[in-house]
């Protein structure tokens, strides 16, 4: 494997100088980080146009990845594709901290196609399917892949998600919160979709403490798929829409029954999977949803807790109605114990956020702003009378003594400022002395090395008719005194003299 790569400018190149070079996923992503440590923008600012291109190949890499992730898995120690994930990532994060301008624009237009696709599966999604022709698989679903999900995923690890306003994260969270409020929800794999992109939100509105409705609603809605009557689970209760619809159909009516069913183990409630193979397994699946459901829903409480304004009953209503529904311990189909205490911890994080055991205070307009708030804040310190202001060198001196000190600081200070002035203006007069020196020397040497030239070529005219002998120039040099020995008329002139 060679250490110096040619930047490939589309994703085919790439996978080309894979498929030769490497022979594992480690070795796929340290093909990759060596295109961009021998090609890097810090190296040559020229490369910034070749290495703009190779940042959407690495996001498109990115994405194949992960759809590769959900059909095959990890793919064992040879592949690697968790790995190459982290690996990308890391390229990625330099490359953004080299030139976050250029990256700004790949993610961008990047986004602009992603958001297109999914406008485009809406509107196929309207077409009348039968349950019976949509099954687990994500190809005939409407929301994103796997790899577009994880995609989404790395924003929050190369762009901060604290900003009021965003080029990129904010309208990544918009698209994330339209996906949960307007795409169907018609299978399982349509729920786990549907639940990592709440979670998303849930980690992107951490830190600055938003409140997202769609993500809050989307959950609770997940967490009343699991209500013990059927009135619960089907009645209009969701917030989200397209949640209320997915609780009549019959392949996401039984979930109740199924969680009850799978038994964990020691290490709790097992995580949500994004492979295949594991959301195939519907039992261990049913679990994971609602442990993931319930987990997201309890981060939220926890983040939101006192930075609403007394809001937070309003705000997790819903999460709070649909915790009811599910009575965990009920005798025809409990959960099991890894269950039951995840719906208590949620259930008691979302109590104490509500602050359900205190009355409900009354609700106030708030004040505007007044100008002592918005103001802004002085640093200088603020002297009530300069007169009267005294240095700590001063102190212990009499009036005649600290007034004479303060006239000589006062000198020296108006001294410096002068003798500052002067300097500026002798450099500038200096420089601008120069100036014109240096125009008058250019003419001058300009003028002689224009009479050098003509010289020179005279001197090279006078040069050739010489070297002529005699053709061009009578008389004088070289020439003529050959010509005139081959007639043996050189020598004494008759009757002359040496």
């Amino acid at each position: 494997m060679p250490y110096v790569f040619e930047v490939p400018t589309t994703l085919e190149a790439l996978h080309s100088m894979i498929g030769k070079y490497a022979l594992t996923g480690e070795d796929a992503s340290l093909i990759i980080q060596r295109i961009h440590a021998s090609n890097s923008v810090k190296l040559d600012r020229r490369n910034a146009e070749k290495m703009q291109n190779f940042y959407d190949v690495l996001l498109r890499r990115f994405m194949a990845v992960g759809d590769a992730i959900y059909v095959s898995g990890d793919g064992g120690d040879e592949l690697g594709r968790y790995q190459q994930l982290d690996a990308i990532v890391k390229v990625l994060f330099q490359m953004t901290q080299d030139s976050p301008d250029c990256a700004a624009a790949v993610w961008g237009r990047r986004f602009g196609i992603l958001q297109n696709a999914h406008t485009k599966r809406l509107r196929d999604s309207e077409l009348e399917l039968s349950m019976e022709d949509v099954d687990d698989d994500g190809d005939l679903s409407a929301w994103p892949s796997v790899g577009t999900l994880l995609l989404f995923r790395i924003v929050g690890h190369l762009f901060p998600v604290t900003d009021l306003r965003h080029t990129i994260v904010t309208p990544v969270m918009l698209l994330l919160g339209q996906m949960l409020a307007q795409t169907p929800v018609k299978s399982m794999y349509d729920l786990v979709l549907g639940t990592m992109c709440a979670g998303l939100l849930v980690e992107f509105t951490r830190d600055a403490k938003r409140v997202f409705p769609e993500a809050i609603g989307f959950l609770s809605g997940v967490i009343r798929l699991y209500a013990l009557s059927e009135e619960d689970r089907t009645g209009p209760f969701y917030p989200v829409p397209t949640l209320e619809a997915a609780a009549k159909e019959p392949v996401l009516s039984d979930l109740r029954k199924l969680a009850s069913q799978y038994k964990c183990g020691e290490d709790g409630v097992p995580p949500l999977s994004l492979e295949k193979e594991d959301i195939a397994i519907r039992r261990q699946t049913s679990a994971s949803l609602l442990g993931a459901a319930l987990h997201f829903s309890k981060v939220s409480a926890s983040n939101l807790s006192g930075a609403l304004g007394s809001a937070e009953k309003e705000t997790f209503a819903a999460v709070t109605s649909a915790l009811l529904c599910l009575k965990p311990s009920n005798k025809l189909l409990p959960f099991s114990q890894p269950l039951q205490k995840r719906v208590a911890e949620t259930a008691a994080e979302v109590a104490k956020a509500c602050k359900l055991d205190q009355s409900r205070p009354p609700l106030m307009r708030r004040s505007m702003p007044t100008i002592r708030d918005t103001a802004m804040k002085i640093l200088a310190p603020r002297l009530e009378d300069p007169d009267r202001y005294s240095k700590s060198k001063d102190k212990g001196k009499n009036a005649t003594q600290v007034a004479a000190d303060r006239t000589r600081r006062e000198y020296k200070r108006e001294h410096k400022a002068v003798a500052r002035e002067l300097r500026l203006d002798a450099a500038f007069i200096e420089e601008e002395r120069r100036k014109e020196d240096d125009a008058k020397t250019s003419r001058a040497r300009e003028e002689r090395n224009k009479n050098f030239a003509w010289l020179e070529s005279e001197q090279g005219a006078m040069n050739q008719q010489v070297r002529e002998g005699g053709g061009l120039l009578k008389g004088g040099g070289m020439g003529a005194a050959k010509s005139k020995a081959k007639t043996a008329k050189l020598g004494i002139k008759k009757g002359g003299k040496f």
